[in-house]
């Protein structure tokens, strides 16, 4: 699986001519804000990586403009050096291709054929609503609904 970032570019360096014994090596930078805020405390995580594109990958970032969002697929190595009797590790992460940002679960358009909508007829609602009785209710002398026609029917 390629290891990819989205982010709006910040950065387009200009290529750079590095002689290296009897060749020239060509690198060029790429900086992306892929900063992300988090929906609950409105907090902003900022992130800028940058990329080194190398050799014939830095021509793929003459299509590109700063402030267009993008995906970056890169690759990411180390190495271990030792100098007097010191080690470091340096990083490198290069990119190798960039693509316009397509959103993806974006709905996909679909030609369909235009149907003609047929009127349909609908029968009259059966439903008749109840004649409106007043609020409150009349109850008699022992506080139950007056008129109700419900003569002890409950189980209690």
């Amino acid at each position: 699986m390629a290891n990819t970032i989205t982010g709006k570019i910040l950065v387009i360096g200009q290529t750079e001519a590095i002689p290296y014994q009897d060749k020239t090596f060509y690198k060029r930078e790429l900086v992306l804000d892929a900063s992300r805020f988090d929906q609950f405390s409105g907090q902003k995580f900022e992130n800028y990586p940058k990329f080194e594109f190398t050799g014939n990958n830095c021509s793929s970032l003459d299509q590109f403009q700063i402030g267009q969002v993008v995906t970056v697929s890169f690759v990411l190595s180390g190495r271990r050096v030792e100098k007097n009797g010191q080690v470091s590790y340096f990083t490198n992460v290069t990119g190798y291709k960039v693509e316009p940002y397509v959103r993806q679960n974006q709905p996909q358009q679909v030609a369909q054929p235009q149907q003609v909508a047929q009127p349909v007829q609908q029968a009259a609602p059966s439903y008749q609503p109840e004649a409106v009785q007043p609020f409150p209710p009349a109850v008699d002398e022992n506080g139950n609904p007056l008129g109700t026609g419900d003569d002890g029917d409950l189980p209690f």
